[in-house]
């Protein structure tokens, strides 16, 4: 039979493919023992990871956490409903992460970590310097997309921890996750290309250890400077300080006036 499969066949396929061809049953530890006994091993690229490495990732995908967000991305209480993703920083020489956590009330970034691998350990780091600031996220939602790095038992059993509610989008839906992404657009649109040039950035013209540079040097920027119109010309710092208990947007506000009455 490998002949006919060109030697393509492991074991636990060759096991299944006796039982329904000839009706031979066997066990898979014997027909591993026969195939080895007669070289017949498959010549096929083997695994890299123990079958219940790949069980546990199979139980991890099954356990996925629900999407508490729902595509709804106001809350008028600081630090009830968080956001975070991962962006490229592609350089000349080579490709690093950006990690970012947003609050939802104002758009003010949290929490923020760069590294040189998208692993769960960045994601881990960012949720842990949010923590350590003088803010607090318990009992809190924090949302991501399906990725892997969001998927890991590291990064769920941390929010466990801390008591934070995990919440998940769907995988490759960037409209699930959208307000993070717009906050990406900005990075890379008012921190990048403006300072590096947009061609130099696109065409990986510049080290990326002075994209690095400049996305720290421009995020405290967008928290505490740049200022935006739906926080009634304020900056998200200036916002949160201004309503530290939460309030609607004070564009909002005026979208809730009619004739000086509010509208419920």
């Amino acid at each position: 039979m490998q002949d006919e499969y060109h030697d393509s066949l492991g074991y636990r396929k060759m096991t299944d493919r006796l039982e329904s061809d000839y009706g031979i049953h066997l066990s898979r530890g014997k027909v591993l023992r026969l195939m080895d006994e007669a070289d017949r091993l498959s010549c096929v690229r083997r695994k890299h990871f123990s079958e219940e490495y790949y069980i546990t990732r199979r139980r991890m995908k099954d356990e996925l956490p629900p999407d508490l967000i729902g595509r709804n991305f106001h809350s008028f209480t600081p630090c009830t409903k968080l956001v975070c993703d991962i962006t490229y920083l592609t350089g000349s020489d080579e490709t690093w992460y950006l990690n970012s956590i947003e609050d939802l009330f104002n758009g003010e970034i949290l929490g923020w970590r760069i590294g040189e691998h998208c692993t769960s350990t960045l994601c881990v780091e960012t949720v842990m310097a949010m923590e350590n600031s003088s803010r607090t996220a318990e009992g809190c939602i924090l949302h991501s997309d399906g990725g892997s790095t969001y998927v890991s038992y590291a990064y769920r059993e941390l929010l466990l921890e801390y008591g934070i509610r995990q919440s998940m989008g769907r995988r490759r839906s960037c409209f699930d996750n959208a307000r993070i992404e717009s906050f990406n657009g900005v990075l890379k649109t008012e921190c990048l290309y403006s300072f590096f040039g947009k061609n130099k950035v696109r065409e990986r013209r510049v080290p990326v250890r002075e994209l690095a540079d400049q996305v720290e040097r421009f995020i405290p920027y967008y928290n505490e400077k740049r200022r935006k119109d739906s926080l009634g010309h304020m900056s998200p710092v200036e916002f949160r300080l201004s309503n530290p208990k939460g309030t609607l947007p004070a564009v909002g506000r005026m979208n809730l006036l009619d004739n000086g009455k509010k509208v419920l």
